[in-house]
């Protein structure tokens, strides 16, 4: 399978991998083993890699790296498409609620009526 990497965490060694068949997000997570595969992906990147289904999640292994910055602009314009579409919360006017201590939550509210609408 073919994918973009949306993000990656190369001290952690994971990634979250866009599938070219546009169905469920893969999801990488290194093993420990070895030298950490995530170190050379970047979000942008085009990858190949293996899918296998573990429960509920799409896993990506043995990701490698088939073009460098390939899609450079795809993870923010989904975070531009989902925020237009209200699916996710826009953090300049959504702001967390103040807790009943006085402090600030760190829980970010959703928009429940556009949430419906993107369903």
């Amino acid at each position: 399978m073919y994918g973009v990497v949306l993000w990656n965490d190369c001290n952690l060694d994971r990634a979250v991998i866009w599938c070219e068949d546009h169905g469920d997000l893969a999801f990488y997570k290194g093993d420990g083993t070895g030298k950490p595969l995530a170190a050379g992906m970047r979000a942008g990147d085009l990858v190949s890699f293996d899918l296998c289904e573990g429960g509920e999640m799409r896993l990506a292994r043995e990701p490698r790296l088939v073009a460098q910055d390939s899609h450079p602009s795809l993870s923010l314009s989904l975070k531009e498409a989902g925020r237009a579409m209200g699916a996710f919360p826009d953090t300049k006017t959504d702001l967390p609620e103040p807790c009943v201590d006085g402090g600030i939550s760190n829980v970010v509210p959703f928009r429940p009526q556009r949430n419906a609408e993107v369903a």
